[in-house]
């Protein structure tokens, strides 16, 4: 059993809540692909896998951040990663490439939908194409790589498939109407489709909702959260990796922000606004927003 301090991955945290795990899964030798593995939290997704003996296969559309995740594994000693660039948004690249990954690796036993693009502009001043795009990599990807891999889960009764949301799709934030909007549709898609599995009997197929709150990974740069830091990269990936291993259902990182969305269903519209913007100061944080295009974050 292993332990985690939240305090450990944060760069301050007036308190020191501490989370417990008992997990027992077995990952060694199971396939797990990553898309947006070329960096940031999934870079560490997939460390951590590797060091359970997992067989590692990377998607990105970067082939040098790609290069830089398998060459970091092997610094390790762990020679059991394969990398492919994937334009995660071409439905037949996709396809493609997942029935290479079949040939090559063999069939993919746990999948981790972690790739996403952020924006952050008020609607306004949203290209087309930048919508798009974000909804292109943020949702409608899943439903490609869900598409390529599932079958096999489902012939055998098994596997586990980690959907990357965010908070921001539990509550929408200023500049995020394409971010956000992408991060509900991740929640509804996700929770749908664990309902199409368990209702005809695959009950073995694992699914996590993951729910981060900003990381520190670039994606948000800028922004000046005031409630709480942004979380470290560890510790999301640490987290992810328990989920899987735990057969979590929904993760919320940190669990503290459960106790908030609540309010948004019984407090009226208005007040929800001024506590947003008063208290939270949601709308100035994001303001300062810096970040950078396509990355591997939630």
């Amino acid at each position: 059993m292993q332990a985690f301090t939240f305090s450990k991955y944060c760069k301050q945290t007036p308190t020191k809540p501490h989370f417990t795990f008992n997990c027992s899964q077995n990952i060694s030798g199971q396939v797990v692909l990553i898309t947006g593995g070329g960096g940031g939290v999934g870079r560490l997704i997939a460390l951590n896998f590797a060091r359970l003996q997992a067989r590692i296969v990377i998607w990105d559309i970067n082939q040098e951040a790609i290069k830089t995740t398998v060459d970091l594994l092997a610094k390790h000693g762990y020679d059991n990663c394969k990398g492919y660039v994937v334009d995660i948004s071409d439905r037949e690249q996709v396809y493609q490439r997942a029935n290479q990954v079949t040939a090559d690796v063999g069939a993919v036993d746990i999948l981790i939908n972690n790739a996403g693009i952020v924006c952050c502009k008020p609607f306004w001043e949203l290209h087309d194409r930048v919508i798009q795009n974000t909804y292109n990599i943020n949702i409608i990807s899943h439903y490609w790589t869900v598409k390529a891999f599932l079958p096999h889960m489902m012939r055998n009764n098994r596997g586990h498939i980690v959907t990357v949301g965010s908070v921001t799709g539990m509550l929408g934030t200023y500049g995020c109407s394409d971010y956000a909007a992408t991060k509900y549709a991740c929640i509804g898609f996700h929770e749908s489709l664990l309902t199409d599995l368990k209702a005809h009997g695959y009950d073995q197929i694992q699914m996590s909702l993951i729910c981060p709150y900003y990381i520190n990974t670039g994606m948000f740069s800028g922004v000046r959260p005031r409630m709480m830091p942004m979380l470290e990269p560890q510790y999301v990936a640490d987290r992810i990796e328990n989920a899987v291993r735990c057969n979590e259902v929904w993760c919320v990182l940190p669990n503290s922000i459960r106790l908030l969305t609540p309010l948004k269903c019984l407090l009226p519209a208005k007040m929800c606004w001024e506590l947003m913007s008063r208290v939270i100061r949601g709308p100035e944080s994001m303001m300062l927003f810096q970040g950078r295009g396509r990355v591997a974050a939630g």
